[in-house]
């Protein structure tokens, strides 16, 4: 376990914040601004606990959680090569393999290990993943949950939220209603508001897909990692988890971080080219449901997480989106729309890589979840 108590800071106005939180954001009412770890986390392989089950591996290099973790088989997913026999190096870290077919499992599984008190009612907004992800983790434990979901999200994933037992409430307009309307009802008594957005552990979790994909390429960083990008918890804690082995200098240079957006709904790319406007942005509908976020509320950390890793920002079109998926599933991989994103990117990055690079792909949900 770490050495001195976990503790956390508001990234706007530094508010000190015990581990675990009580709220998911800043509790001074006049900032509510999202939380993140006081000092930076330092990798030590010896803390590694080979013999433990998937992502708890490394409990003991996250803030603490109890003894015997609430677990459904989260983590240590695979990483392959997308082509064997390929003398290219570039991999796909298959976290459609996790218990709920989607990365978001690391995240609710964590956050479910953290939240006090038994009586309370967890909530979340989701597009469908994180939703099913929390309401798999909450029925494990025996916690009630609500999931907010907009009204159209694709049926299989509803139908997988309400057959773990969570009820399911969806609300009409974009992910900003749902999100407002999870916020209106987190005020409540007895409701502790797991967000996948807003909640630290989310991204602290998402850590060790890095710590995983250090280890299963031989102990060393790949040069890019390329992944779907909506609110930005994958995209910031993966960045988190490279610089953990940073500076422990189990690695020297951070991988270039690739994050990939619907180009119906973009604003990661608009706020990068110094076009976004909170509030305004103007998206379109999209198929890449995952990442169909208008006002991702932590934007500005999501341009740090690509300007720090020396990064990109790419955007695919509809149709190249469809193409991507059958593609995949061409080399065996059956993903869902946002998750053939990082694929469908690579044309459009191939000038820029070096022959010996290593480059990751993270699939971020199976196709089971899509229409």
């Amino acid at each position: 376990m770490p050495v001195k108590p976990f503790r956390l800071r508001c990234r706007y106005c530094n508010q000190p914040v015990d581990w675990p939180p009580q709220q998911p954001r800043c509790p001074r009412p006049s900032c509510r601004g999202p939380l993140q770890p006081k000092r930076n986390i330092v990798f030590d392989a010896q803390l590694i606990e080979l013999a433990a089950p998937g992502m708890w591996r490394y409990r003991h290099l996250l803030p603490p959680v109890p003894d015997n973790p609430i677990s459904l088989g989260e983590g240590w997913t695979p990483l392959l090569r997308l082509e064997p026999g390929s003398d290219r190096l570039i991999y796909v870290k298959n976290e459609t393999l996790n218990p709920t077919g989607s990365f978001k499992d690391r995240g609710a599984a964590f956050l479910i290990n953290t939240i006090q008190g038994e009586d309370k009612i967890v909530i979340d907004d989701s597009s469908g993943n994180a939703g099913a992800a929390l309401a798999a983790y909450a029925a494990r434990a025996g916690r009630p949950a609500r999931i907010f979901v907009p009204a159209t999200a694709p049926e299989a994933k509803k139908t997988q939220i309400e057959r773990y037992g969570a009820k399911l409430i969806p609300v009409a307009g974009d992910r900003d209603a749902v999100a407002r309307a999870a916020d209106a009802f987190a005020q409540q008594p007895n409701v502790f508001y797991a967000s996948h957005v807003w909640h630290p552990g989310y991204a602290l979790a998402m850590q060790t897909i890095a710590w995983e994909t250090w280890e299963q390429i031989g102990r060393r960083a790949p040069e890019w990692v390329i992944l779907p990008a909506g609110n930005g918890s994958l995209l910031r804690g993966v960045r988190w988890g490279f610089r953990a082995l940073q500076k422990a200098k189990y690695i020297k240079t951070l991988p270039r971080l690739v994050a990939v957006q619907a180009e119906n709904c973009a604003p990661l790319a608009a706020f990068m080219a110094g076009e976004y406007r909170p509030g305004r942005f103007q998206a379109r509908p999209t198929r890449a449901d995952g990442v169909a976020a208008p006002n991702p509320p932590l934007i500005e950390a999501m341009a740090a997480a690509v300007r720090k890793t020396r990064g990109k920002v790419v955007t695919i079109p509809e149709d190249t989106i469809r193409q991507a998926q059958t593609d995949l599933a061409r080399k065996g991989f059956y993903v869902e729309p946002t998750a053939a994103l990082p694929y469908a990117a690579l044309p459009r990055l191939a000038s820029q890589f070096n022959p010996n690079d290593a480059i990751v792909l993270i699939l971020t949900g199976h196709g089971f979840k899509a229409q």
